[in-house]
């Protein structure tokens, strides 16, 4: 199987392409970003998808499947949208603030995937969409348990956005790779969009309860303000259709915080 994964060279994608290649053993995965960085035992392409030159340097025919990380624009997608093979399994890696688009917490952020999606059921592509809730993991460039329990342990204040008792889903890095894994050995086309999130949702105030718990601290500051990791309103989805599609099992979600906290600690 020859496998394209746009991005790849940070957090969930650059997990995924690590695992296509140590633990499936696909002889052929690429990667392809700006920084011309990836996992060892993968092709680099480096370039940037915004150039059409850069582009130019995929050979987009050979592939089974492409996974795309980083689409965030309209734009973005007109530029590969022709290159793109129509029976080649595509992957699109949206977000689960479509869901919650008419809040407006999101912004264009939001308005932009949604775009995305748009045109992708309007295209001959055999498509397949994910939309992640919160994901959480160990090299995250926005690591927010990672925040909560620096601020703890450093006996630092903690901002929250509204009075934290919103329920939100989170989702474990590992399970989003292992939910991406499962939709790139299923060529078929499905036209199918998912919600990856953990089986139970959690508030702000009982994530903090709970972390607090685990790191033994009595006592937190709290600051009221408009906080970008976890906007004031809900964010649940049902992840039934991906379990019953694909046998998905997530991460138990407090078992997963211990573990994060493990390895937050180890490093």
């Amino acid at each position: 199987m020859r496998i394209l994964v746009i991005g790849g060279n940070r957090f969930v994608g650059k997990a995924l392409a690590k695992k296509i290649v140590w633990e499936y053993r696909y002889n052929f995965v690429d990667v392809f970003n700006r920084s011309g960085t990836g996992p060892w035992g993968t092709n680099i392409i480096q370039g940037d998808r915004n150039n059409r030159k850069d582009l130019d340097k995929i050979d987009w025919d050979k592939y089974d499947t492409i996974v795309d990380m980083c689409l965030f624009k309209i734009e973005q997608f007109e530029l590969i949208k022709n290159h793109i093979p129509i029976h080649t399994n595509y992957i699109f890696v949206s977000s689960g603030a479509v869901d919650y688009i008419d809040t407006n917490s999101f912004g264009d952020y939001a308005v932009e995937k949604m775009d995305i999606e748009k045109a992708l059921l309007k295209s001959s592509l055999n498509y397949k969409i994910i939309r992640p809730s919160y994901i959480v993991g160990m090299g995250n460039h926005r690591p927010r348990l990672g925040y909560y329990i620096s601020q703890l342990k450093n006996n630092e204040p903690i901002t929250i956005d509204g009075d934290g008792n919103y329920p939100i889903n989170l989702v474990f890095a590992k399970d989003v790779v292992d939910c991406l894994i499962k939709l790139i050995v299923d060529d078929k086309r499905t036209y199918e969009t998912y919600n990856i999130c953990s089986d139970e949702s959690i508030t702000i105030n009982s994530l903090i309860e709970f972390l607090k718990q685990e790191l033994d601290i009595e006592n937190h500051e709290i600051i009221n303000t408009v906080d970008s990791l976890f906007p004031n309103q809900s964010f649940e989805f049902d992840n039934t259709k991906i379990k019953d599609d694909y046998n998905v099992n997530f991460t138990d979600l407090k078992q997963g915080i211990i573990k994060y906290i493990g390895e937050y600690n180890e490093l």
